[in-house]
């Protein structure tokens, strides 16, 4: 007997939930919907507006600290290399990329004075001409006797 009490007392709360249940609607559940109105501006203009905002985007100069970045291109190849390059000969390589890097160190401003002294002195312009030179092409005269090349 007390299953069947059981039963019907879970049925008599069952249909109680659902005659008391109200609907809401859904503007409380999300809000308002947003209206679909087609833009004013045209394309041109959207375009114009984006640019403008990507250049505004940047720091200000007066917030900036260091150089500033240098443009696009501003290095040819060789200069990128010969910068690596004397980046490697002055040791900057193996000290910046320690486990223990510490640029508050002396081994660390040892190597970095090293190799800004390179960078700017004349051992970088000489860096840059031989890369010049080795990126240049070589002309080759071979002389052909009786089918196989003599140089």
């Amino acid at each position: 007997m007390n299953a069947k009490q059981l039963l019907g007392v879970s049925a008599l709360a069952l249909a109680s939930a659902t005659a008391f249940a109200q609907t809401v609607p859904a503007e409380q559940w999300v809000g308002a919907p947003i209206t679909s109105a087609s833009s004013t501006l045209s394309r041109s203009a959207v375009t114009s507006d984006y640019a403008a905002s990507r250049s505004m985007a940047s720091a200000p100069s007066e917030l900036r600290v260091g150089p500033a970045d240098a443009a696009p291109g501003a290095m040819s190849r060789a200069e990128v290399s010969a910068d690596l390059s004397l980046w490697i000969k002055s040791g900057m390589s193996q000290v910046a990329n320690q486990d223990s890097y510490d640029p508050s160190s002396g081994a660390y401003r040892t190597q970095m004075a090293a190799y800004q002294r390179m960078r700017n002195g004349p051992e970088f312009v000489a860096e840059v001409q031989r890369r010049k030179g080795a990126s240049a092409p070589t002309a080759t005269t071979a002389k052909y006797n009786s089918g196989t090349p003599t140089y």
